[in-house]
């Protein structure tokens, strides 16, 4: 077993951010198959197992609110970033840069999923002294950026809506 190098290491990152960053979202179902799909490299039973996990994966993130769920999202994220290195890492060389650039490709594709199927508030701006900006901001897969800021920002994934709200 070799060590990973940079690349592969950031790639298993990548791979289990977008994992994490698709639960509970429209782009879940494809984020999901694509997933096993990878894992498990043309074996069904392998790929049924890893379905599995992503469904345990889904379920748990799926009502992760609040310190807790940003916790868990920190926890899920790592596992999966495990299993993409432990998948890597157990190939010989030329196995490995074949599943690396599939890895790759996957995780772009996983990045425009996830951006095209989630809601997007462009812009929120405010000015001058005291001015304050409210409300929500949903962004997946794109950019914040934020030139000043002065007191809280807080990061967390938002509450499913109510059914009974239509």
């Amino acid at each position: 077993m070799a060590v990973l190098d940079d690349a592969m290491t950031a790639l298993a990152a990548a791979g289990g951010t977008a994992v994490v960053q698709a639960a509970g979202t429209d782009a879940w179902t494809a984020v999901r198959a694509a997933v096993a799909r990878w894992f498990g490299r043309g074996d069904a039973a392998r790929e049924r197992a890893e379905l599995a996990r992503l469904d345990r994966t889904g379920t748990a993130l799926s009502t992760a609110e609040g310190e807790p769920g940003r916790r868990l999202r920190d926890d899920e994220r790592i596992s999966w970033r495990t299993r993409f290195e432990i998948a890597l890492d157990d190939l010989d060389e030329t196995v490995r840069q074949e599943l690396g650039d599939e890895l790759r490709v996957l995780v772009e594709e996983l990045r425009q999923t996830i951006a095209k199927r989630a809601p997007h508030v462009t812009q929120v701006s405010a000015s001058g002294p005291g001015a304050q900006a409210a409300g929500h901001l949903v962004t997946y897969g794109n950019a914040v950026n934020i030139d000043k800021m002065y007191g809280n920002l807080g990061l967390d994934r938002p509450s499913p809506p109510d059914p009974t709200e239509g």
